[in-house]
């Protein structure tokens, strides 16, 4: 429990005391709004005791949109403390307290899933992009239980369909968790330290706080250029295809 009072106290101090500094930023100086969410995501990352082993490199290009499975809130803390980005997330997480904070402060994408917001969660994406801003984009619709990919959405990929002239490059990233305490993780370890299907988030938080150290294999994959031979399904399964290999290959 000492860990976990600890972890909490310092993870609220320093949120509290970057929260006023990055208001500003977001309203007066938007240019550099990334800065203070990557070193942010470090710091997280140490308090967690979150330890991050990379395989490739992220694209050079600008813009780039970032392809990646997704099993845990945690994936956020890991991607963004990798390289500046924003992330793709359901209109709900906007009304969660605090985490809706830092997520709007984040810049972060919030779209409705429903088919009458289709068009509208299209033109929020590519008006981002456009302005040369890197976004992550968790395909699945929801967190997995870590011991495998869950099958790719392509309602997102739709933008390529409609915007082939805008030049939008996409990379995939593998993310798979690996230890627990320096020990390999097994199928039950990962169901009960990623978040899904109906577990409540509090004590997920709480188990994961408990554990001294959570060890995890990022793979970058060489981006590609989607054309005019890529409809929205193709590119859902090229991408999930590229990731599932990784993903199945780094699990043994």
């Amino acid at each position: 429990m000492i860990l976990i009072f600890l972890r909490l106290t310092i993870f609220l101090l320093l949120t509290l005391a970057l929260l006023p500094f990055q208001f500003i930023i977001v309203f007066f100086i938007k240019n550099y709004i990334y800065i203070i969410p990557y070193f942010y995501h470090k710091l997280c990352r140490r308090i967690f005791g979150i330890k991050i082993k990379t395989f490739g490199k992220i694209s050079i290009n600008s813009p780039i949109l970032l392809i990646s499975n997704h099993a845990s809130y945690l994936d956020i803390i890991i991607l963004g403390s990798l390289f500046k980005t924003s992330f793709v997330a359901k209109k709900e997480i906007a009304k969660w307290p605090l985490f809706g904070i830092l997520a709007k402060l984040q810049n972060t994408v919030f779209i409705d899933r429903r088919i009458s917001s289709l068009k509208k969660q299209e033109n929020q994406i590519v008006e981002h992009l456009n302005k040369k801003k890197n976004l992550v984009i968790f395909p699945e619709g929801t967190s997995s239980d870590g011991n495998r990919v869950l099958p790719f959405k392509s309602s997102l990929f739709n933008i390529f369909e409609k915007n082939l002239n805008s030049r939008i490059f996409v990379q995939t990233i593998t993310i798979v968790y690996k230890k627990i305490n320096g020990i390999p993780m097994n199928r039950i370890d990962r169901k009960n330290i990623t978040w899904h299907s109906n577990m409540d988030l509090i004590p997920n938080i709480f188990d994961v706080l408990k554990k001294l150290s959570i060890e995890v294999e990022i793979i970058f994959n060489d981006e590609f250029l989607p054309n005019k031979e890529y409809d929205r399904k193709k590119i859902a399964l090229h991408c999930w295809e590229k990731i599932n290999i990784l993903f199945n290959n780094k699990l043994c």
